[in-house]
């Protein structure tokens, strides 16, 4: 896709994220969408959205689907945190989309406030191999009926990495 300046407005869009979100909300999500775009994790933010089954929630995953491609992941933000494999699935990807959060609190959280601050290489496992060094620039966005909470970690740090939307 190449950009074209005077392209017409997306009212379609528009009038979508109206219905799911007040205004400034859909200001914070455009901006984190236009975020994801870019290979870097200096904002150092992922997002959860927050909301009842059935409000729209994943018709933002499918546009960021359509256009990202194969530069984003679909999977679960616990398996990021909890499974050792899981972070090398994440190298080169801009997005990894959470569709279905679980509300079950995360019992450790250091892997998720790594990646979401990550600005050098990280150690990235697969099965059966050596363990290498690779980049993550990946961002996170979770849908969910809650927000993402911690068992044991009641810091700042935890909580300053989360920007919440809740649908209307």
């Amino acid at each position: 896709m190449r950009y074209v300046p005077d392209s017409p407005v997306p009212s379609r869009w528009l009038a979508f994220l109206r219905q799911l979100l007040v205004p400034e909300d859909i200001i914070t999500l455009q901006e984190f969408m236009g975020y994801v775009l870019l290979p870097t994790t200096k904002g150092q933010k992922m997002m959860i959205v927050i909301g009842k089954s059935g409000e729209g929630k994943s018709r933002i995953g499918r546009v960021l689907r359509a256009l990202l491609g194969d530069s984003m992941n679909t999977g679960s933000i616990q398996k990021v945190e909890v499974d050792r494999f899981a972070r090398a699935d994440l190298e080169w990807k801009l997005l990894m989309l959470d569709d279905d959060m679980k509300l079950e609190a995360l019992p450790q959280t250091n892997n998720i406030k790594s990646i979401v601050t990550l600005k050098d290489k990280t150690d990235l496992e697969r099965k059966g191999k050596q363990s290498e060094q690779g980049y993550l620039c990946v961002r996170f966005i979770c849908f969910g009926n809650g927000n993402l909470g911690s068992l044991y970690d009641r810091s700042y740090g935890f909580f300053r990495r989360q920007i919440f939307l809740t649908v209307k």
